[in-house]
């Protein structure tokens, strides 16, 4: 048995544009439902979102059924046995908020990789080998691991470089939400200054071989970034989807009745 090629890191390294989707609701439904509508690629998020360990492994199980969907999951911290637990659980693209520095970008690779490259936990059977039937699991993980490393403040801005530089690193991918916060723009990562910021760190990707990601869930952000030169974009999310559609469709009857 071998293990599924990871269709995101063959299209980002391809330099092809791979379309996102957030799933924030944390149930295994909802996830399935954003799993097969065509994405490239669904984040699972353990950030900003009321999951756990269980929850995420459960969502990585209904979005294995769509092969051409990369399932990656946010972590909250860059916390190496959360890294390690979550890997075994079956997730082999990962992406880690603020992360400022090399150095730190360095601790998170090696927290990905098995000895000697770095200091993954072995652990024989788990959901990641499927459970030991994959036999050259632990020798060749990396070649289907993904790290998207997360610029969210002006240190990583000013890192981005750097940390793009660092071997494991496949993609720069912005916070807009806590760049715009962290550099006095709250909620418009349309100002000009945040844009020079989010700019910095297309170049610092692109001059580095490596692939720049954003959030953008306005259309018209999404289509900008892309002809920019992101590949690697969130166009939505299934909270947005439900909480717009819902506003939309009780707005539409309630026209004319207040």
């Amino acid at each position: 048995m071998q293990e599924r090629p990871n269709p995101l890191k063959a299209a980002l390294r391809d330099g092809r544009a791979a379309i996102g989707l957030w799933c924030s609701l944390a149930t295994p439904m909802t996830t399935e439902i954003v799993a097969g509508a065509g994405a490239d690629w669904i984040l699972i998020d353990g950030e900003h979102s009321p999951n756990d360990l269980r929850s995420i492994v459960l969502q990585l199980q209904v979005a294995s059924a769509f092969p051409g969907c990369e399932a990656a999951v946010r972590i909250p911290s860059d916390d190496p046995v959360l890294i390690k637990q979550v890997m075994d659980g079956g997730a082999r693209s990962l992406m880690v908020p603020n992360v400022r520095t090399a150095e730190q970008a360095e601790a998170i690779v090696a927290a990905m990789s098995y000895a000697p490259a770095g200091f993954r936990g072995f652990s024989v059977g788990h959901r990641a080998n499927a459970f030991g039937r994959i036999a050259d699991y632990h020798a060749n993980a990396r070649d289907n691991q993904l790290l998207a490393a997360q610029i969210e403040c002006a240190i990583g801005v000013e890192n981005a470089a750097e940390i793009a530089a660092v071997p494991g690193v496949d993609v720069l991918f912005v916070g807009p939400g806590d760049l715009s916060a962290n550099l006095g723009a709250m909620g418009n990562p349309n100002a000009p200054h945040v844009q020079e910021a989010i700019a910095a760190v297309l170049r610092a990707a692109r001059e580095n071989g490596k692939a720049a990601g954003i959030l953008a869930p306005r259309q018209a952000d999404a289509k900008r970034y892309l002809e920019d030169g992101f590949t690697m974009v969130a166009v939505g999310s299934d909270l947005g989807l439900l909480a717009r559609g819902a506003d939309d469709l009780v707005a539409r009857f309630r026209t004319g009745r207040e």
